[in-house]
């Protein structure tokens, strides 16, 4: 006996095999291709009961033709399951249809993903290539920037610099204070020195003018009368006669000491100046007489170099001479006290003569109180 072969379709939802018998009994459904076996059917049935909409869609469809003829017997039964077969038929290509349309929907999602992505990716390596060519000519840029070593080794730099700078500031205010009080020093032995110094040009304009004043009485005698007598002008006082013998004296001193009572007032003026350069003590008694002498040269002179003898009688002969007639002999007399006494009182010497004595009245009120301890 020749076996018969049976035809096998799979159902297309869980892949069970499904026998064709299955599908002329109505047990398995066939629509558009797709077979759907009783394993699933009975499921799709329960869970979708069909409606009238259902069932005339169903109707309208190729698969109504599956519907049992009515020679079948049991008419109803059939007729029930015929129903139910479209019912999940309907179901199925409901849900067949949405999930295609989820499909669609899904790749027209996913392709406009992959758009924007593309974009996206192509504007991000276009902002990555700018960034690149940003950073690359920043780092050029940075390459001659100093690190952070450099600084710190700069800063230290500046901190020793800063150092060194306050250390000569300091020098330098010291070595100014000094200086200043060198200058400060300097200045007052130059004021000094500008005091002790005897401005002689009024002497020699003095002696300049007295020998024109000869050389004139010379001519006018010329040119007189040989026969009418003349009188001569009356010459200078007599020089002090020195009273005492010279003792106790170096030889050349006492040569000069000698000098003093020589007629010539050149003669004199310069023994006077000799003396005074000893600054011998030994010698002050043979000048004091010369402060009197009667020639203003040597009267100036004598009381210039009493400055350097520090003795009461010194003071004595310069407050004596503040009065002198000559104006030249009154300021050297007056510059030759603040010397030798340090004292500031204000004299001038061309003021009146009765200014000139109250001025010499306050040097002799001092001097008063001061004689008897001077010099001691």
């Amino acid at each position: 006996m020749q076996e018969q072969e049976v035809e096998v379709s799979f159902c297309d939802l869980c892949g069970t095999s499904v026998p064709a018998g299955d599908i002329d009994a109505q047990l398995a459904v066939l629509h558009q291709g797709k077979t759907i076996g009783g394993c699933c059917l009975h499921a799709l049935r329960g869970a979708a009961p069909a409606t009238d909409d259902a069932m005339s869609a169903a109707n309208s469809m190729p698969g109504a033709a599956l519907k049992a003829p009515a020679s079948v017997s049991g008419g109803s039964a059939s007729a029930s399951v015929g129903r139910d077969s479209s019912r999940m038929l309907t179901v199925a290509i409901v849900m067949m249809i949405a999930f295609a349309g989820g499909v669609m929907f899904l790749e027209s999602r996913l392709s406009r993903l992959e758009n924007a992505s593309d974009k996206a990716a192509d504007a991000a390596a276009i902002r990555q290539a700018s960034d690149s060519v940003a950073l690359q000519a920043l780092s050029v840029k940075a390459d001659g920037f100093a690190g952070r070593a450099d600084v710190a080794d700069l800063g230290l730099k500046q901190t020793e610099l800063a150092n060194a700078v306050a250390t000569l500031a300091d020098d330098g205010m010291q070595r100014q204070k000094i200086l200043e009080q060198e200058v400060g020093g300097l200045r007052t032995q130059v004021n000094e020195t500008m005091a002790k110094i005897v401005d002689y040009r009024p002497l020699f304009e003095d002696l300049r003018q007295r020998q024109t004043r000869a050389l004139a009485a010379v001519e006018g005698l010329r040119s007189e009368v040989a026969a009418v007598p003349v009188s001569a002008p009356p010459g200078p006082g007599a020089a002090p006669a020195i009273s005492e013998p010279v003792i106790d004296l170096p030889s050349e001193l006492a040569d000069q000491v000698r000098k003093l009572s020589a007629a010539d007032p050149a003669v004199r003026f310069e023994a006077v100046d000799v003396l005074a350069e000893s600054k011998n003590l030994k010698v002050l008694p043979y000048m004091l007489p010369l402060a009197k002498d009667p020639d203003a040269f040597v009267r100036r002179l004598t009381v210039e170099g009493l400055r350097e003898f520090r003795q009461p009688e010194a003071v004595d002969a310069l407050l004596a001479a503040l009065l002198d007639e000559d104006e030249n002999v009154c300021d050297t007399a007056w510059r030759s006290l603040r010397d030798l006494t340090g004292q500031k009182f204000k004299f001038e010497a061309s003021a009146s003569k009765d200014a000139r004595g109250r001025a010499a009245q306050a040097w002799q009120d001092w001097w008063a109180k001061a004689r008897a301890t001077f010099g001691k």
